[in-house]
Order: C-alpha cells, then sequence, then structure tokens
C-alpha cells in the first residue's frame, strides 16, 4: 500500500538487492503471451516489493509528472536526471510508472528496458551510502 511515510535502510536495500537481475543482459523480464507482454516473476516480485517496503508514496503523480516534462517521454536519456535525484524524487518518479502502468499496459516493462528502473536502483545505492 503507497504511504508517504519514510523508508528505513533495510527497505532500501531490499529494493538494491534487485539491481543484479535489473543490470543483467540475460534476464528476462517479460514473456509474450496471446500478444500481451507477461512480467517475469522476478519483475512482479520487485513490483510487490515497491509496495511493501513502502517505495511507492501517494501523490497527484499525473500532474508531477506533467510538471516534470523531462520525465513524461519514457524514450528520454533519464540517466544524469536520475542520477541526481534526491529520494523524494526517486519515489515519484518509481510510482509513476507504476501507476502509469495501469493506464498504459507495457510500460513498466519499457521503462525497464531502456534501464531507468536499473538507474533508479543505482541511484538509491548511491544515495543509501551517504
Amino acid at each position: 500500500m503507497p504511504s508517504n511515510g519514510s523508508i528505513t535502510k533495510e527497505e532500501i536495500k531490499i529494493l538494491i538487492d534487485y539491481l543484479e537481475f535489473f543490470q543483467n543482459t540475460d534476464s528476462i523480464f517479460f514473456t509474450v503471451e496471446k500478444g500481451y507482454w507477461v512480467e517475469s516473476s522476478e519483475v512482479s516480485e520487485f513490483r510487490k516489493q515497491l509496495s511493501d517496503t513502502n517505495f511507492l508514496i501517494v501523490f497527484d503523480w499525473v500532474q508531477w509528472i506533467s510538471d516534470n516534462k523531462e520525465f513524461k517521454d519514457i524514450n528520454n536519456d533519464l540517466y544524469s536526471e536520475i542520477m541526481n535525484a534526491d529520494l523524494e524524487t526517486l519515489r515519484k518518479l518509481m510510482t509513476s510508472y507504476i501507476r502509469g502502468d495501469r493506464f498504459n499496459e507495457g510500460l513498466f516493462i519499457n521503462v525497464i528496458l531502456k534501464g531507468h528502473v536499473t538507474n533508479i536502483l543505482l541511484r538509491l545505492q548511491e544515495l543509501s551510502r551517504s
């Protein structure tokens, strides 16, 4: 369940532990079944951990993504924006991706394939060390 509360270092570590999976070029993120993308069990588990760790937050994500146009087009190279983002921005961005996937099927898989999820986890790892 999304929250507005803080997230602990232990909860962040749970998410960072998925970094190896997202960085591995042999990882399978989805399969195609009857023409639809179906998330792999690892991606589904990661999505569940995003909720269980309270990484996802309650806020007006539609307005936020409209106000932060650099994040709106997932085809943009977001590396520098993500690697300079604070924890709140990372949480808002990931929440926007997860919520947006409800209305735009395949969005979350696409942001994984574009490397945005990997970069968010890399930035989380960096922030957790400070």
